[in-house]
């Protein structure tokens, strides 16, 4: 008799505790919690304007002015794309310049 009750007790316990990654798997529910309340990294970066005039560009609806060989610093959200807003002898008016990532952190862009 005392071999059965131990017998059915250690058939309860193991199934009990195989039984409860799988109830907790089945009721957990994930939520990207992060992504809800992530805010947008801003990348910090340098224009240099190598083209001896003063040119535009615009960064989202931003523009950001650059004068012929000054290094302009900005502060721009991850994932903008930098544009031309003036022609010049290399770039048209919407040219791509760059799509800013979180690589270009701290570095100098120069335009020529």
């Amino acid at each position: 008799m005392k071999f059965r009750n131990l017998c059915a007790a250690t058939a309860i316990v193991a199934t009990s505790l195989l039984a409860s990654p799988a109830v907790y798997a089945a009721t957990s529910v994930h939520s990207p919690v992060r992504a809800m309340f992530a805010k947008t990294k801003n990348v910090k970066l340098t224009f240099l304007n190598d083209t001896g005039s003063p040119m535009e560009l615009k960064a989202g609806e931003e523009i950001i002015k650059l004068e012929a060989g000054k290094p302009t610093t900005v502060s721009v959200p991850n994932g903008t794309r930098v544009v031309s807003n003036t022609a010049t002898s290399t770039h048209q008016v919407g040219s791509l310049i760059t799509e800013i990532n979180t690589a270009l952190n701290g570095a100098t862009i120069h335009i020529k």
